[in-house]
């Protein structure tokens, strides 16, 4: 007697469901880094934004005299640092200067950096 089992089998239906389970767990990781990494690219973008200011501001007013000093510089409601090093004058009338921003007073990780030459004096 020839018996006709069609359908699937307990076996075949349970290692289905467990390659659609670790499918789905790997998509779930997936969307949360891309979560993570679009904040982290959101953060770097506003402190380029607070660099760049800085820089502007340094363009607009007289330069200040050599050394690094640290100010405030928010953007969006975000509490960044920006580190500002201006240079010794470099004999063409410039100054090299850098801006570091940092997400606090204390922190050592930098999120965005600029620099530039500056004229020393304005006309």
């Amino acid at each position: 007697m020839h018996r006709d089992d069609s359908g699937f089998t307990l076996i075949e239906v349970l290692v289905a469901l467990a390659i659609i389970s670790i499918a789905l767990a790997a998509f779930v990781r997936l969307t949360s880094q891309t979560a993570t990494n679009l904040g982290e690219v959101e953060r770097r973008s506003l402190a380029m934004l607070s660099a760049q200011n800085s820089l502007a501001e340094l363009q607009i007013s007289s330069l200040p005299s050599a050394g690094l000093r640290q100010v405030a510089c928010p953007q969006a409601g975000k509490p960044f640092v920006c580190r500002v090093r201006i240079g010794p004058p470099l004999g063409d009338g410039t100054r090299a200067v850098s801006v570091d921003v940092y997400p606090g007073i204390d922190s050592d990780r930098r999120l965005a950096s600029l620099q530039s030459s500056l004229p020393e004096r304005r006309r």
